[in-house]
């Protein structure tokens, strides 16, 4: 097993790493194996629904990265202070192959002093929570793994970046399982092997040592066709066409009016519908009209509804409604500890 190097070391966006997994699958032969780091970045499953998977408008405010990747699985957050693992391999039993995987990699943690143990189909977990998270998938008898492992990752980020909306999603998508997460870092302060490895560039390096046996350098032509692979991640059709349509409701109570339930048809990561119900009073007709006429194609963001909406005003068709009640419904996203986002 070779562990990959690029011949210039700088930080480089996610999908540049899955690029060079496809890469290496595809055109070359042997094992490989590479440990990448990346600025906080969100990555969902190839069957799975943007909407109801990822906090947007988090993302969009704090600047988290959104991509999709083309193995299947759940939902994942990664920064810096969280190490990706991709191992490229040759064998058609692509299960015993995955599991051997996982089975190596808890075998390293433990070697350390880290009580790791295979969990469920893909996951590795200390003490009954998660410290890694795997997928895979196949290229004509190629196969990809790779996952992560929580060493320092930021888990007030983590949680909020990949949280759904507290709406009632309907869709026919894949969706994530949410479970308890640990840093190693912190588990590793209670082991006396594990301690020599708390800095994360000594622990990099044992897990690189662990698996390989020698390296090998990418050439510049490999990286520009690396490159081309990456903007087929970055092409809109990949990163949302997968999503199916979906649609989420959030009921409200308005002040002197009652309850109006507000139902969003999403596409794409954008409004394509609205539609109002409830027992509310109305003065007027005509606000479903002017919100679909107003947010069709816009992102279900606060910012993006109130600034679609400026010069509007709700109260006149709903007594008590205003741009803000609005703006919190069509962007409703709530964390684990039920503050909302």
């Amino acid at each position: 097993m070779k562990f990959i190097r690029l011949p210039e070391e700088r930080e480089r966006r996610l999908v540049f790493y899955l690029a060079i997994e496809e890469y290496l699958a595809r055109y070359c032969e042997g094992g490989a194996f590479f440990v990448w780091q990346v600025e906080p970045t969100v990555i969902i499953g190839r069957n799975q629904v943007m909407a109801a998977e990822v906090n947007m408008e988090y993302c969009r405010e704090n600047g988290v990265h959104v991509y999709r990747r083309k193995s299947g699985g759940g939902c994942v957050y990664s920064d810096r202070g969280n190490l990706m693992l991709s191992y490229i391999t040759d064998g058609d039993d692509v299960p015993f192959l995955f599991e051997s995987y996982l089975r190596r990699l808890a075998l390293c943690l433990r070697k350390i002093g880290i009580m790791a143990e295979v969990s469920g189909r893909n996951d590795i977990t200390v003490g009954g929570k998660k410290v890694s998270g795997n997928a895979f998938y196949s290229l004509h008898g190629r196969n990809v793994i790779h996952g992560t492992l929580l060493f320092s990752s930021c888990r007030d980020a983590l949680e909020r970046a990949i949280t759904p909306s507290a709406g009632k999603l309907r869709s026919k998508g894949v969706s994530s399982v949410r479970q308890r997460v640990a840093n190693l870092s912190e588990i590793m302060a209670s082991s006396e092997k594990g301690r020599r490895y708390s800095d994360i560039e000594l622990f990099k390096k044992y897990i690189i040592d662990s698996f390989c046996d020698g390296e090998r350098v990418l050439g510049e032509d490999e990286v520009r066709r690396i490159g081309e692979i990456e903007a087929t991640y970055l092409d809109p059709v990949f990163l949302y066409g997968n999503d199916p349509a979906c649609s989420y409701s959030y009921e409200m109570q308005v002040s002197g009016s009652g309850t109006l339930s507000v139902s969003v048809c999403l596409r794409h990561g954008t409004i394509e519908k609205v539609n109002l119900s409830g027992d509310y009073f109305q003065p007027h007709d005509g606000l479903e009209d002017a919100l679909n006429g107003r947010l069709c194609g816009v992102i279900p963001d606060r910012k993006s509804v109130r600034n679609a909406l400026a010069g509007l005003d709700p109260g006149s068709f709903v007594c008590g409604l205003d741009i803000d009640m609005l703006a919190s419904a069509f962007a409703t996203v709530r964390n684990d500890d039920g503050r909302s986002g």
